[in-house]
């Protein structure tokens, strides 16, 4: 009878400590945590507020089509910089690419399908499905804004699916 009782709770606790691991991810915080007290330079870096055109921009989250919202990849770098000339130019954690861009009525935004180099990257794990997801969501634009120095986009269906922090 001892046994039966012990094997009962263990397997309770093992029940309970298998549901504690499938729990949905935290959310996404709205804006960056604080750090350290910025100095001089960067307190008058962020006093200026970047634009869509003339910032590179650095992705820091992105929907992975099927609408998990998901961060980028330790160890890879994401980057868009949109040009006066209507290109968008970046890395998109392996390859480098270049897009034409349109602006429509604000905030309406287009991006073509880019041109992209043809490297396969091992590394970090993930890296290629990261980035073919990221060139899916840059075609997927429909609308942007620039708001708490954070540059979002968004689909058809008003859902963020890029957020970037300016470089």
């Amino acid at each position: 009878m001892k046994v039966v009782y012990i094997t009962c709770i263990g397997l309770l606790v093992l029940a309970i400590f298998a549901t504690g691991c499938t729990s949905q991810p935290a959310q996404i915080p709205a804006t960056p945590a604080a750090t350290a007290a910025p100095t001089a330079a960067a307190t008058t870096a962020a006093a200026i507020p970047p634009t869509l055109v003339g910032t590179t921009w650095t992705l820091g989250w992105f929907d992975d089509t099927n609408g998990v919202w998901s961060k980028v990849a330790e160890g890879s770098t994401v980057t868009a910089t949109f040009l006066n000339e209507g290109k968008v130019t970046g890395s998109g954690g392996c390859n480098g690419y270049s897009a034409n861009f349109h602006l429509g009525d604000a905030p309406r935004i287009y991006i073509e399908r880019p041109e992209v180099t043809d490297r396969k990257c091992q590394t970090p794990v993930g890296v290629m499905s990261q980035e073919s997801y990221y060139f899916s969501d840059l075609g997927n634009a429909e609308t942007f804004s620039v708001t708490n120095n954070q540059l979002l986009i968004f689909n058809r269906d008003g859902r963020k699916i890029l957020q970037f922090d300016p470089s």
